[in-house]
């Protein structure tokens, strides 16, 4: 009966300390979140809703592009801290162009957020 007890015991201590090393050296990734918010102005701090705003990689490749909502703002979710050039562009009646450029570094885990403004 002694041996029985012992056994179980023993049993008990590897099962407890399979599941304490299991749980401790599970693969738990931590968030590699990095959003950014971009919001495009005129020089009067008015809003710019339709302007094309590109991010170029220092390579000079685009990792990202679309065009502002009402607000003058868009977002992008990217995967990696980075560097990006922003290029912003509105095309204005008579073949002007509202142009402005920035740079945005994206953190881990943090929303970052820039404002551009366009001339």
């Amino acid at each position: 009966m002694k041996k029985i007890i012992t056994f179980s015991c023993f049993s008990l201590s590897v099962v407890a300390l399979i599941s304490i090393l299991g749980t401790q050296s599970s693969c738990h990734k931590e968030t590699t979140d990095c959003p950014c918010v971009i919001t495009v102005k005129d020089t009067n701090s008015n809003p710019i809703a339709g302007a094309s705003v590109k991010l170029y990689a220092p390579h000079g490749q685009v990792e990202g592009n679309g065009v502002t909502n009402l607000a003058g703002n868009i977002s992008f979710d990217f995967t990696l801290p980075a560097i990006f050039n922003v290029a912003v562009t509105k095309g204005l009646a008579l073949n002007d162009t509202l142009k402005g450029t920035g740079i945005i570094q994206l953190q881990i885990g943090q929303s970052v957020s820039t404002t551009i403004t366009v001339k």
